[in-house]
């Protein structure tokens, strides 16, 4: 995870082959999505940036079999299983109503 910005700049096929999507169309997701209120709360334990939880959202949507299981998200992320499940909720919401 902590690579992906790097990725972006030097390696976009790495990047591209880790979340299946250019790193233009990331940023401009990310930006688009951003305001969106399903990202802010006024909770002492702060969420993860957007573009994190886009990132964990994309790698686990863009694999298939052992390697998109919560577990490999998780280690790959380096976050619990709960915070997986919560990033691919708030961008389910966020995109969905992004549609609309």
């Amino acid at each position: 995870l902590q690579l992906l910005e790097e990725w972006a700049l030097f390696s976009t096929d790495k990047f591209q082959c880790k979340l299946c999507i250019d790193a233009d169309v990331f940023a401009k997701i990310t930006n688009l999505i951003q305001r969106h209120p399903i990202f802010h709360n006024n909770l002492s334990n702060p969420q993860l940036p957007v573009a994190v939880q886009l990132a964990v959202f994309l790698n686990g949507i863009g694999h298939y079999g052992n390697a998109a299981t919560t577990e490999d998200i998780s280690d790959w992320a380096g976050v619990s299983i709960g915070t997986i499940y919560n990033c691919h909720k708030h961008m389910m919401i966020a995109l969905l109503q992004l549609h609309d």
